[in-house]
């Protein structure tokens, strides 16, 4: 299977390290299934990674994204970013890596980000995994960022959710961070979190055009709305599974 992901990021120069590496570094978790664990058709986060990884089989995801930054007083700058990766393992076992060019213009240099699950989710246990976003990180661009995150579906007849909570350092600011990703129905979550700097608010939806198809997964989303010293920063994420 290929996911395929396309990613919108409007940002303000002074959030594009905080909220630009997060919609590029989640990008599975924010548009498709296997951030709710597939408990969900939909995204089950839209900055923050979950703890369920791709694995074998579930594995080649690729993407592009848009950054539109202010460069200087009264002038914008777009950058193009792209990036690939795919996972390695059996489901609750795998090595998640992905590849990130920061700047397509330029042909900058690739970025590895890796996600390990160690820990499969079970009727009483969570999901858990531990990763490093940017390992070869860029200064001003691209933050070196390790985390430990785990997720746990709790299927509440009224409404399930699914529950993140992790700690990490770089752009998580060295504290925790979490999302609640809330199942309208099996097609439409309405998503809250919080990054460790700021909090994001906003909802995935699967849309199935194609009757044997996996659906469309578009999640949209506004990061750093409450509690943050950046701007609010609006992003716009689309995913598709092929068989």
């Amino acid at each position: 299977m290929v996911l395929f992901l396309f990613s919108l990021t409007i940002a303000q120069a002074d959030a594009q390290n905080h909220a630009g590496t997060g919609v590029l570094s989640t990008g599975s978790s924010a548009t498709g299934g296997r951030g709710s664990g597939d408990n969900s058709d939909a995204g089950g986060t839209i900055a923050t990674p979950s703890g369920y990884a791709d694995y074998t089989g579930e594995s080649f995801f690729t993407g592009f994204s848009l950054v539109n930054e202010q460069t200087a007083p009264g002038g914008e700058g777009l950058d193009g970013v792209l990036f690939a990766g795919g996972g390695i393992g059996e489901k609750g076992n795998s090595l998640e890596v992905t590849l990130t060019m920061a700047d397509v213009s330029r042909c900058a240099a690739l970025l590895c980000s890796t996600k390990y699950q160690f820990m499969a989710e079970g009727p009483s246990q969570p999901a858990v995994s531990v990763g490093v976003e940017a390992i070869n990180e860029i200064p001003e661009q691209l933050e070196r960022s390790p985390f430990i995150v785990a997720s746990k579906f709790f299927d509440y007849p009224r409404l399930p959710i699914v529950a993140s909570l992790g700690w990490g350092a770089g752009r998580f600011g060295e504290s925790f961070f979490g999302a609640l990703a809330l199942i309208i129905t099996k097609r439409w979550n309405f998503i809250v979190e919080y990054d460790g700097l700021g909090g994001n608010v906003g909802t995935s939806f699967a849309l199935r055009l194609f009757e044997g198809r996996r659906p469309i997964v578009i999640t949209v989303g506004a990061q750093d709305v409450f509690v943050s010293e950046y701007e609010t920063t609006f992003t716009i994420g689309a995913g598709m599974t092929f068989h």
